[in-house]
């Protein structure tokens, strides 16, 4: 029947922005737990730094500023997935409207090199601290 495919092809057409959509939503939920966690550990290092008595330089006290970087990076982290994921959904909304969508396996890999560079550089100032 000609409807039939018709039919099909909006059921595919749904899921593939259904899809997309549930993507997006990732993206988010991961930068929420990125920013809600930057300010966490920002706020609670700030706290200790104040509440505690001053100890020798190079101590607990310095590693504690250190983490306070380490928030403020991770909220930076989160404000620029949440941009990264909205421009994602609407380059690949289009691309699914024009029925071309391809999957852009470079960022896929800069993303990956990016997180796994700052997986050892964590490694790394874990140990030197």
């Amino acid at each position: 029947m000609p409807g039939e495919e018709s039919v099909k092809r909006t059921e595919a057409y749904a899921r593939e922005h259904l899809a997309n959509e549930r993507t997006h939503l990732a993206y988010v939920r991961t930068a929420i737990a990125l920013l809600g966690f930057g300010i966490t550990l920002n706020r609670v290092s700030l706290y200790f730094l104040e509440a505690g008595p001053p100890t020798a330089p190079g101590g607990p006290r310095s590693l504690l500023r250190e983490v306070v970087g380490l928030g403020a990076g991770m909220v930076v982290l989160g404000m620029g997935l949440i941009a990264w994921a909205a421009v994602r959904y609407l380059r690949v909304a289009r691309a699914i409207d024009r029925g071309e969508y391809r999957p852009d396996r470079t960022a896929i890999l800069i993303f990956t090199a990016a997180l796994f560079l700052a997986g050892a550089a964590s490694i790394a100032w874990l140990f030197a601290s």
